[in-house]
């Protein structure tokens, strides 16, 4: 039986499918360090996904610091110490059970992207080449088309919403930087779920993401930074803002309970 198996159907879209089983495969260290992928038509072919799709997903790995592609040699599996550092963040960042550490969790990710993707920005007004900058705005033209859609895929728009970013970090040229949101990659899809079941954020998000988009495109690091702080800080509190709602909720249910058990225990004596 080979390395590649086809790729299960579930609620994502094919891109992320491909994306997550490949990126499987390089944590569980079936596919290591400085390996090569197949080439693109027998891997399309051991996956059962199309060549389009898998060029996608290639990418998507690439800009999350996975896999590179080297001209006229193929696509590699990226390895080295960096990404043992960002293993050993990645499980720093364990799931809680308490709605309280759950909160403290969120605080600790967006501290963290502040950093990160605050200067992530900044960077790519500055080193940005032009096909990066226009393939951010081609996903924001899809991402702009699905938000305005009847009917929201969300699941579809969160993929867009991470590809940007990754994008974003990529054309920073600092791999350190990429490597470090590939570890973060599960806590802010997470965390983008959790933001685009409130309506509100929907619209909100795709206005915040094309001023971030337009700054980098201005080649302006300043208005870059604060763009994308502006975004994360905005993300933040609509999500903090939804766990203390769902929070307030189930406490009322557990009084509620609680209620109807003494009035129970009342009648029975």
């Amino acid at each position: 039986m080979g390395v590649f198996q086809p790729v299960q159907d579930d609620h994502r879209s094919l891109e992320g499918r491909i994306v997550s089983y490949i990126r499987d495969l390089v944590e569980q260290g079936v596919l290591t360090p400085g390996e090569r992928l197949p080439p693109e038509r027998e891997l399309a072919a051991q996956l059962r996904v199309s060549r389009t799709a898998l060029r996608e997903a290639l990418h998507t790995l690439a800009a999350l610091g996975l896999v590179e592609a080297r001209h006229g040699r193929g696509v590699f599996v990226v390895g080295g110490s960096l990404q043992a550092t960002a293993q050993r963040l990645s499980l720093a960042l364990e799931a809680r059970e308490t709605e309280e550490e759950s909160m403290a969790r969120i605080r600790q990710l967006f501290e963290i992207r502040r950093v990160l993707e605050g200067a992530a920005a900044e960077w790519a007004a500055q080193r940005a080449q032009p096909e990066q900058i226009a393939e951010m705005q081609a996903v924001l033209a899809r991402d702009r088309a699905l938000r305005t859609a009847a009917e929201v895929d969300r699941a579809l728009i969160s993929e867009l919403d991470g590809q940007l970013h990754a994008l974003i970090a990529a054309s920073t040229a600092n791999r350190l930087l990429v490597l470090l949101m590939a570890s973060l990659l599960d806590e802010l899809a997470t965390a983008r779920s959790r933001s685009l079941v409130l309506p509100e954020r929907i619209r909100r998000s795709l206005e915040q993401h094309a001023a971030i988009v337009e700054a980098i495109a201005a080649h302006d690091p300043q208005a870059a930074r604060a763009a994308m702080i502006a975004h994360l800080d905005d993300v933040e509190q609509a999500i903090v803002h939804s766990l203390k709602a769902q929070g307030s909720g189930n406490q009322q249910e557990r009084q509620a309970a609680q209620d109807q058990n003494q009035l129970t225990q009342t009648q029975d004596e």
